[in-house]
């Protein structure tokens, strides 16, 4: 408890350095504050975006702040909500965390704001708004930008062992683990595999399960998240199939027990890896020869052969309660999220806006069609779902992480049995935050 709030003291001194909440002068103007992710590609996209609204708004000020530095998101704007220090937009919302920054009084619902809903309506087709609601009814994140986790592939390693690098075609557990055996290779004799298939993640951190379990899971079932009723509901046939998948891949040595700092795949000694379309810019930089092929996420046999729908690793733009100006708020939010913005967004980070005419614009087709991978991510954006709203997602999230631990990465437990000690201690976990 000692170390915590001493955290939260230091996260809390930091906040009031920095200066946050909306204001205005003795000359009218408006000053806003605007908090978008701290990762470099995105502080760029914001200080243009920014640069322009000032030159165009001279009545209305947006100050950039990139999100402190420190271990989550999450507790950074939790901590500003109770210190009262928060911004009057943030566009780094994480929508498994809805619910405690409501619950903590942080946000201003944007339903509530005239003309909202119809400008976010003709942006954003309405099912992924609906998706996006809070239990009360009402929205209060604006969908921003959705990253489908898929899988991308080292075309010359699928020639290398036989399999078509234009249309692999392993969209069943069993062709997905026929080929992972033919990709899994000891090249030098030395008795010991030095390309891999794949290498998921297996490391207990509980975010890791959103580039393994998860993605799987939600494709297995055709969108079910983990939670339904205020319970766990992935204690079922499918959740089972997908444990037993994951462990059949250590279990054969197609994937290693091993924990690696290093880019395994720009280094061409993994073939496969799970991830979303911000990987694509990393890997034309450090593997520029690198011919890469996408494929979404592999389904239990004998599934219907349709588009399936992955973990879309959604971060969406909140306008907080402490604002002086919600009217002025929205109205840059609306520009941030204008088409223009929403392309530039797509090519300067190459992660994908939750807009449905998106693909539509000639621009964006010109580029995307330099860009086949990319497009394949786009086309999958609309397929996709988030992970339950719930302020003990990530005690969840553990929870099941710790089970697949000990069933799929160590092959110590039963699959069955991990599902049922997971689902167990959720619900126990459910149970105490009533």
């Amino acid at each position: 408890m000692k170390r915590v709030g001493i955290v939260v003291m230091a996260l809390m001194l930091m906040l009031l350095q920095v200066g946050c909440t909306s204001g205005g002068n003795d000359n009218g103007k408006v000053e806003l504050t605007y908090w978008p992710a701290a990762n470099p590609v995105e502080v760029q996209f914001a200080k243009e975006v920014v640069k322009e609204w000032n030159a165009k708004h001279p009545n209305i000020q947006v100050k950039m702040q990139p999100l402190p530095a420190s271990r989550s998101t999450e507790e950074v704007l939790l901590t500003s909500i109770a210190g009262g220090t928060t911004p009057d937009v943030c566009s780094n919302i994480n929508p498994g965390a809805i619910g405690q920054f409501v619950e903590a009084g942080g946000l201003l619902p944007i339903d509530s704001i005239d003309g909202a809903m119809g400008e976010i309506l003709k942006r954003t087709p309405k099912e992924t708004v609906e998706t996006f609601k809070s239990k009360d009814g009402h929205l209060y994140q604006v969908p921003w930008k959705g990253n489908p986790i898929m899988i991308l592939y080292n075309k010359q390693h699928f020639r290398e062992v036989g399999l078509n690098p234009d249309n692999p075609g392993l969209d069943t557990y069993s062709k997905f683990l026929a080929a992972a055996r033919k990709l899994t290779r000891d090249t030098n004799g030395d008795g010991k595999p030095d390309i891999w298939a794949i290498a998921p993640n297996v490391e207990q951190t509980w975010w890791q399960r959103f580039f393994d379990f998860y993605p799987w899971y939600v494709a297995a079932t055709e969108g079910k998240t983990l939670l339904k009723g205020g319970k766990a509901d992935f204690n079922n046939p499918k959740g089972l199939q997908v444990m037993q998948f994951f462990r059949t891949l250590f279990q054969q040595k197609i994937a290693p027990q091993s924990t690696f700092k290093e880019n395994l795949f720009v280094q061409g000694k993994v073939s496969m890896v799970i991830t979303g379309p911000w990987a694509l810019a990393d890997i034309e930089k450090q593997a520029p020869k690198m011919e890469v092929g996408v494929m979404p996420i592999p389904v239990p046999d004998n599934m219907p052969a349709k588009l399936r729908i992955t973990y879309g690793d959604p971060k969406n733009i909140a306008i907080f309660r402490s604002t002086q100006h919600p009217k002025e708020a929205w109205e840059f939010t609306k520009f941030l999220i204008s088409k223009q913005n929403d392309v530039k967004f797509l090519k300067m980070t190459q992660q994908i806006p939750f807009r449905k005419d998106l693909a539509e614009d000639p621009s964006v087709q010109q580029y995307l069609s330099q860009k086949p991978v990319l497009d394949a991510f786009v086309r999958q954006a609309p397929y996709t779902r988030a992970i339950d709203d719930s302020n003990k997602i990530t005690d969840v999230f553990d929870a099941l992480s710790l089970e697949y631990q000990q069933a799929a990465v160590m092959g110590k437990k039963d699959p069955r049995q991990a599902l049922s000690d997971a689902e167990k201690k959720v619900n126990e976990i459910l149970q105490r935050s009533r």
